[in-house]
């Protein structure tokens, strides 16, 4: 309750005080604190039993193995699972908030909708979160303009993919870190054109996400329902995306079209994932992680828009619409663990 009350004055205080830096520090220490110590969430004991697998047993070269070194390195210090937990967390909310620093103007507010609409799902799903912080370093040198820039996302890529293999996806938006917008029309096209390829052979494409794993292949069939659900999730993102960050929305003699182009072109080239959809639905969590990406650029537009009602009243709706699709029909074993489970406040 001491957590929940503190949270909620911190939230309230960053509304008003949307650039404060203060704020923004005392949201990731936050953050950490629920995250770090946290003892029970969805999946937390699955990777609480990972870490038990003996030293000897642990296998190195082989799909993810960059988790397991993770893992090695901690075990061989002789540190626990709560020390290896409070460490990682820590790192994982650096990095993103990191990328927060870079690049909002409102870095309080951003903190409050990261905490609130997106945080209590991304703790629980904890590799596809330590992954994605990853790849936000990558990000971060595309939209800085960094020397070898492509080289050094897909180098971060790599990397992530270690940690979890579905990262490889984002290798996609390489298609995107372009100067001139990607026309929504051809990408669209490819959407229509692979998904005929899929439905033709989605026998044979069960059979080899089977090699992998033949129970995750079982487990993650997508239905039709939510197949059309997602789909039109994607469409619907690329509308909020571009309402904001399209020029003829966005300030006069704006002095970062650049990023906003390949904010939008990321955002165009997720179409792809439809196809994606047909077959697992669960990579949904790639567009769960690009919001985080989104709102940071979403959010410095917001208050930009001369006082319109229409603007705030659609961004809202795009985090509740997250909130209520992806934590609230969990929110015991997400949001609620995140207050009620801590070893700080047992």
């Amino acid at each position: 309750m001491v957590a929940f009350i503190f949270i909620v004055l911190l939230s309230i205080s960053s509304l008003y005080f949307k650039k404060s830096k203060t704020l923004f520090v005392l949201f990731f220490l936050s953050m950490w604190g629920l995250f770090g110590w946290n003892y029970s969430n969805a999946d937390f004991h699955m990777y609480k039993g990972m870490y038990s697998v003996p030293l000897s047993e642990m296998i190195f070269f082989k799909f993810e193995g960059g988790y397991n070194i993770l893992m090695y390195g901690f075990k061989s210090l002789g540190l626990n699972f709560r020390q290896f937990y409070i460490a990682v967390s820590g790192a994982v909310l650096l990095l993103v908030f990191r990328f927060f620093y870079q690049f909002s103007n409102f870095s309080a507010l951003l903190a409050v909708c990261f905490f609130w609409f997106l945080f209590p799902l991304q703790y629980v799903i904890f590799r596809n979160f330590i992954a994605f912080s990853i790849i936000l370093q990558g990000f971060l040198a595309v939209l800085k303009n960094e020397k070898y820039y492509k080289a050094k996302y897909v180098f971060f890529v790599l990397i992530a993919a270690t940690i979890h293999i579905s990262s490889l996806l984002y290798l996609l938006f390489l298609l995107a870190f372009k100067e001139n917008e990607i026309k929504i029309k051809t990408v669209l096209l490819w959407v229509i054109g692979l998904l005929v390829v899929v439905m033709v052979f989605h026998d044979l494409i069960f059979v080899v996400c089977s090699f992998y794993s033949k129970c995750k292949a079982m487990f993650y069939a997508t239905s039709l329902r939510l197949f059309l659900f997602y789909s039109s999730i994607q469409l619907a993102n690329l509308y909020v995306v571009g309402y904001f960050l399209k020029p003829k929305n966005a300030i006069a003699n704006d002095e970062d079209s650049r990023l906003n182009t390949i904010i939008i072109n990321i955002n165009i080239v997720m179409l792809l994932l439809i196809v994606v959809y047909y077959e697992m639905a669960v990579f949904v969590r790639i567009l769960l992680s690009m919001t985080i990406l989104n709102i940071v650029f979403i959010t410095n537009k917001l208050f930009l828009t001369d006082g319109k009602k229409r603007p705030k009243v659609l961004f809202l709706g795009y985090l509740f619409f997250w909130f209520f699709c992806f934590i609230f029909l969990v929110r015991e074993k997400t949001l609620f663990s995140l207050f009620s489970h801590n070893l700080l406040f047992k």
